[in-house]
């Protein structure tokens, strides 16, 4: 039993001295290179530099940066948007504001008919009403956006 035991370890020992082959570099009469990791006749070992290696990288954590990044990206852009719209939105109550005058329109030519003139300045009310109340929603959302990111 024991003879069979150590005759088992030197095969396995003489099988591991051979699998640990290195890289031959071999050149043949045509001057073409060919590298192996077998070893042929006049070819040379060739003596490779270490490897360097780098460590996997935890992929879940990868993902929950981007997708932060993704929505601070989007919430930006939001922000952005919103500002634009208030912007705009103010832009246009200035003009509503300043044609309605406090109330007392011009006339226009076209308003010889003082029923279309009262319709106007009402309109002109409802509208100014309107951009204001779009305002006050527009910085409400502004405002909870800021809020949220902080």
């Amino acid at each position: 039993m024991k003879i069979n035991g150590i005759i088992i370890f030197l095969i396995l020992f003489f099988i591991s001295s051979i699998t640990q082959s290195g890289v031959y570099k071999h050149v043949d009469k045509l001057g073409n290179v060919t590298y192996s990791n077998i070893h042929v006749k006049d070819s040379e070992a060739v003596d490779l530099p270490s490897l360097t290696v780098v460590p996997a990288i935890n992929s879940e954590a990868i993902g929950s940066i981007i997708k932060r990044r993704k929505e601070s990206t989007r919430n930006e852009e939001q922000r952005s948007a919103t500002e634009k719209q208030i912007f705009d939105e103010s832009n246009r109550l200035e003009e509503i504001k300043s044609e309605f005058k406090g109330g007392t329109p011009d006339r226009l030519g076209s308003e010889r008919n003082y029923q279309r003139y009262l319709d106007r300045v009402e309109r002109l009310k409802g509208e100014i009403t309107v951009r204001e109340k779009n305002l006050q929603i527009l910085e409400h959302n502004l405002q909870n956006s800021r809020d949220s990111n902080q």
